[in-house]
């Protein structure tokens, strides 16, 4: 037989609540305050429930009572308080449990079985109990719940109830609550904060099993639920939520999915993607079938390589068209998350960056499905622009029904432009299924683009290639490698046939070609024909090398075993210049040579005149980039003289460039090659170094760039800037790496090294006039005395009933006047004096007496004043 009365001093908020708590003002807070409990054993008589009570009574008003119809239960009684005020507990009824069940020392351990509102005068208006929220009696795992309705609003926030549970050894505060924002409601579920009662501690922990969207205006419905996915504690995320949701309109529908997550740094990344699929019509040439958009704030994308470009899952879609099992959106939002096994997460937060993605699935000519998706992220340290699509065709289509297609292709594309990189990538790939004629027919191949620019590691370098590049040729590492062009086919296991073919072009060379290989392997008999070609066209200096050939081998079983192989063949090599060669007829396993033309050598170097026609017809290039004036553009250069700049004194700068790399760069005389700041990325331009011309075998030059700024002097002459003037203006060196194939060491026919260019030579620099001082005190101002001009007679303070005099601005008498007189005569000659007795004392100004620009250039909106004594 027990009592047992519980009072425990709580301090938990709504504003706790996660997700919502920061949209509860300070002054509309709910605030628990603490929790009180009646628990008694069933033993206990009604007087003695009473006589207790009566105990009860006498305390603060707040606790609980003994239930007396239904003794053995317990109550609860949760305290809180709204806007600064206590208010009415909320009151919950607990069954009772065996004093012994569940604990070693005999306290009672109450479980919420079947809860209702307690009626009373601590009972707040209570909302019909939902039956299939509640455990039954038999079911103690499954804790109920009590709830009262509160309908508060807090700004957009709406409370529809409040509720209590009891789990795990903490009470729940359960919320019912909604955001509304004119059609749009979103609910959030499971909502609520858990207040442990173990007596360690009484800090509430957060709820949040998920969120549903609705959205309700005709034409438009939008639904959705988000759930509130479990992170571990090595979790970089402390909340994470994914979800889809299906946008409805009277003709299509989008699926939409997207996920907000919020990391333990504080910072909160959302990503949604969205998908239509309908017929949009258009053109029978090209009809748009889909569309799809991405936006990411926070978060980062990460590109595909070109063998993922098919399997991508913002390009592949939501819908999985083409597909007989379309992907669940689910599953597609945790692919894009997590990732897999294989390979990372596409989208992963990353603060600071923000990406939109816009794309289209469209049918060309009802025959090429293409899909296509473009994309922008912008961060704080790299910008990235590009281009996925993917393209298949199907001979028939299969969509025709018209039987079994004979020929079908893919071709995935992948074009992305990175600024931290300063490249721009571009790839094409053939699928592995496609094929032609019959699927035992395989189609393979690839391209790729790769162009540097200025701030990259390799400026200036390309190359574009298709299928591959020579087998003599040795492309650096940075360079795209491209799966041969070709076919692939096996007829069962006796004949098998393989092409393949090749481009690239790149900034010393040119190359293709082709090969074509037949076999057939039988029981009895092996024969195999092999044809190709090579091309290898370099330049700088001019050098080429062809081969060509063909060959026919066989062999028979006998009845001892197979025959020698039997071979006929010819292989024809020529080079140039100077053009020679050389011819192998292979007969019965005899090769014969036959050489002609000169012998195979090297290229030659070539001269200056000849390497002179490599280079720009103007190699040193001269321009502003800053401080321009704005007449600048209106002024037309003399008539067939040189243009001339119309500059500001201040923060003028212009660039010198060179196409001929130099080792040194003087300007007005004085090296700067080694005490100056560089301007680039690319090289360090301290460093003095030998130039090299590897197309005419020189090296170890001594090439400098001199630069001269000169002054035109009062004699009207030009003469270089004296020594002092010129210490004060800056100079930037370019160090651009160079190609080696043109500046690299060797001969020509050398093999280049891994690094395809040449570093530290000086391509140019960046020269700024100093930035305007100003001038010192004039010496007469320094030595000489100060005077004054007295004032003249006059009244001091003045008299204010005095009558105005002096200077007043009247009208000028003649109407439309639209110019100020200041190029008349008389101003002229005012002017032409003031400037000769300035020159005369030692300041020469270079200043015109005439003023007549200004007065045509002069406007008013109202007619100027003249000035009248009075």
């Amino acid at each position: 037989m027990f009592a047992l009365l519980v009072d425990a001093r709580l301090a938990a908020k709504l504003s706790d609540l996660p997700l919502v708590g920061d949209r509860i003002s300070p002054e509309h807070d709910l605030g628990i305050t603490g929790v009180k409990a009646v628990v008694a054993s069933d033993a206990l008589t009604a007087e003695q429930v009473k006589a207790l009570n009566e105990q009860i009574s006498r305390l603060d008003g707040t606790h609980p009572r003994f239930p007396e119809e239904t003794r053995g239960r317990a109550l609860v009684a949760l305290d809180y308080e709204w806007g600064g005020e206590q208010r009415t507990p909320l009151m919950l009824r607990l069954a009772g449990a065996k004093p012994t069940e569940g604990r070693e020392n005999g306290a009672p351990n109450p479980k919420l079985l079947n809860s209702a509102p307690a009626a009373g005068p601590w009972a707040a208006p209570a909302a019909p109990t939902d039956p299939a929220a509640l455990a039954a009696p038999d079911d103690p795992a499954t804790p109920a719940a009590a709830w009262v309705t509160l309908d508060r609003s807090f700004g957009p926030l709406l409370l529809r109830r409040l509720g209590a549970s009891y789990q795990d050894e903490k009470i729940w505060v359960l919320c019912d609550a909604a955001v509304h924002a004119g059609p749009l409601e979103l609910g959030v579920d499971g909502l609520g904060l858990g207040i442990p009662l173990d007596g360690k501690d009484f800090t509430p922990s957060g709820r949040l099993d998920g969120l549903s969207l609705s959205f309700r205006k005709p034409p438009l419905e939008i639904s959705g639920a988000f759930l509130n996915k479990p992170v571990t504690e090595d979790s970089p995320y402390d909340r994470l939520i994914e979800g889809s949701a299906l946008i409805k309109t009277p003709s299509a529908s989008f699926t939409a999915i997207g996920a907000y997550e919020s990391l333990k740094n504080g910072t909160r990344s959302l990503f949604l993607y969205a998908e239509l699929g309908a017929k949009f019509g258009g053109p029978p040439a090209f009809r748009v079938t889909g569309v799809k958009a991405g936006f990411g704030y926070n978060s980062s994308l990460r590109v595909p390589a070109i063998d993922q470009v098919a399997g991508f899952p913002l390009l592949r879609g939501i819908d999985g068209a083409g597909q007989d099992t379309p992907p669940e959106p689910l599953d597609v939002l945790k692919e894009l998350t997590e990732g897999t096994d294989d390979a990372p997460a596409w989208i992963t937060p990353h603060e600071g960056s923000t990406w939109l993605a816009l794309g289209l699935n469209a049918d060309v000519f009802e025959i090429v499905h293409c899909k296509a998706l473009a994309f922008a992220e912008f961060g704080p340290d790299d910008l990235v622009v590009g281009l996925l699509g993917s393209a298949k065709a199907q001979f028939p289509d299969p969509e025709k029904k018209m039987g079994e297609p004979y020929a079908s292709g893919e071709l995935d594309i992948s074009a992305v432009y990175r600024r931290s990189a300063d490249m721009l990538a571009v790839d094409a790939r053939l699928a592995p299924d496609s094929f032609l004629l019959d699927r035992s027919v395989h189609l393979t191949g690839g391209a790729a683009l790769r162009l540097w620019f200025g701030n990259s590691d390799h400026p200036g370098d390309f190359v574009f290639t298709i299928g591959g590049y020579h087998p003599r040729y040795a492309p650096p590492a940075h360079y795209p490698r491209a799966d041969p062009v070709g076919v692939d086919w096996t007829s069962g296991s006796s004949v098998t046939l393989k092409g393949t073919s090749y481009f690239a072009l790149t900034p010393s060379a040119v190359m293709a070609g082709g090969r074509l290989d037949l076999r057939y392997d039988s029981s009895w008999a092996k024969a195999r024909v092999d044809v190709g070609f090579d091309a290898l066209v370099e330049w700088a200096p001019f050098h080429y090398e062809v081969d060509v050939w063909a060959e026919i081998t066989a062999q028979v079983w006998l009845l001892f075993g197979w025959s020698g192989e039997a071979s006929l063949g010819a292989r024809l090599s020529v080079w140039g210049p100077p053009f020679g060669g050389t011819a192998h007829v292979k007969v019965l396993g005899i090769s014969i040579p036959i050489d002609f033309g000169e012998p195979r050598t090297g290229p030659a170097p070539i001269g200056w005149e000849e390497f002179r026609t490599l280079l720009p017809q103007h190699p040193l290039t001269l321009a502003p980039v800053d401080g321009l004036h704005p007449d600048h553009a209106a002024q037309a250069p003399p008539s067939g003289g040189p243009e001339t700049w119309t500059a500001s004194a201040d923060g003028f700068a212009f660039t010198v460039g060179t196409a001929f790399p130099a080792s040194a760069l003087t300007v007005n005389g004085v090296d700067e090659t080694g005490n100056r700041p560089t301007d680039g990325v690319n090289g360090t331009g301290n460093s003095p170094a030998k130039v090299s011309i590897r197309p005419m075998a020189k090296t170890g030059l001594d090439v400098t760039l001199s630069v001269t700024v000169e002054k035109q002097t009062e004699d009207g002459l030009w003469r270089r800037l004296p020594a002092d003037h010129w210490q004060d203006w800056s100079v930037s060196v370019h160090s651009t790496p160079q190609p080696a194939a043109l500046w690299g060491a060797g001969k020509a026919d050398d093999a280049l090294g891994a690094d395809p260019f040449v570093r530290g030579l000086v391509s140019g620099a960046r020269i700024a006039v100093p930035a305007p001082r100003l001038p010192g005190a004039a010496a007469s101002s320094r030595s000489g005395r100060l005077d004054h001009a007295p004032l003249p007679e006059g009244i001091l303070p003045l008299d204010p009933d005095a009558a105005p005099a002096g200077v007043r601005g009247e009208r000028e008498e003649a109407d439309g006047t639209g110019a100020l007189r200041v190029d008349a005569p008389e101003q002229t000659a005012a002017r032409r004096a003031a400037l000769a007795a300035l020159s005369a004392a030692g300041y020469p100004l270079d200043a015109g007496a005439a003023l007549d620009r200004y007065a045509r250039e002069a406007a008013f909106s109202s007619p100027p004043l003249r000035l009248a004594h009075s």
